[in-house]
């Protein structure tokens, strides 16, 4: 969303922090059933926005959830901030603090678009996605055609209020998405959570992109299902957390089922 970047919650403790590439990751996570839950927050968001939902989920399942370069507690970094470079720093990541895949991942809107990249890099380490309002990889081309007068606001906050980590996230969304398989749809579980409530400022042209981008999202996946949340603005994860609870549950358990079924 065009605001969407704005969040404000409790803190999820930092359990550790360790050496990735060239910057200190901190993190935190918790031992449970596998698959592991893997949390990729959006542009300017730190581990904490997933507070809520960590607190609805249940203590069997595993999680990890982490503050990319330059938020929370982990210090920037001068790497490239593209999806990719992202996935991969992701990937060495969950080997260096030894979490074996699978992973379900679920990521909220620039997160989102950061695990859809990390599948089609890593796509048999992924047991599902759960995506919120991801940020679709032509979403700020779109935004920039069909609504440029929401494209021109982000110009100017990218301006005024981003950080450093924010404008370098913002600025190579599309850095490195021409490297993917954008064709084949993947044939990962998948759950899309979209958002019913736009600001009067997303109204028109903004929001009728934003929904014509939902229905395309879709067809990158031969087996995905969507929902959603009238009652909820950009940030499912704060207004609907039991519904987010829910719907990584759902994935879990398709895995389970898949399992069942080969043995």
């Amino acid at each position: 969303m065009v605001l969407g970047y704005i969040a404000g919650c409790a803190s999820v403790p930092t359990s550790a922090r360790i050496k990735v590439s060239s910057t200190t990751i901190s993190y935190f996570m918790r031992e449970g059933q596998k698959p592991t839950v893997v949390f990729q927050s959006g542009l300017g968001d730190g581990k904490s926005v997933w507070k809520k939902v960590i607190d609805h989920m249940p203590d069997t399942i595993s999680i990890f959830v982490y503050d990319r370069p330059g938020y929370g507690d982990s210090p920037n970094t001068s790497d490239p901030r593209d999806p990719c470079t992202i996935s991969h720093e992701l990937h060495s990541l969950l080997n260096a603090v030894r979490i074996p895949p699978p992973y379900v991942l679920v990521g909220h809107s620039l997160g989102g678009l950061d695990i859809f990249c990390y599948a089609q890099i890593f796509p048999k380490e992924v047991a599902g996605l759960v995506l919120l309002d991801p940020t679709h990889p032509s979403h700020w081309m779109r935004m920039k055609n069909d609504a440029p007068a929401q494209a021109a606001l982000i110009k100017s906050l990218r301006l005024i209020a981003f950080t450093k980590a924010m404008r370098q996230e913002f600025d190579d969304q599309e850095g490195c998405l021409d490297k993917l398989d954008m064709v084949n749809p993947l044939a990962i579980p998948t759950s899309f959570l979209f958002s019913g409530q736009f600001k009067l400022e997303e109204k028109g042209p903004f929001e009728q992109m934003v929904r014509d981008l939902r229905k395309q999202w879709l067809l990158f996946f031969t087996n995905a299902q969507s929902a959603e949340i009238s009652d909820s603005g950009h940030y499912l994860q704060q207004d609907a957390p039991d519904t987010v609870v829910h719907a990584i549950q759902g994935i879990i358990e398709v895995r389970e089922r898949s399992n069942t079924i080969v043995r």
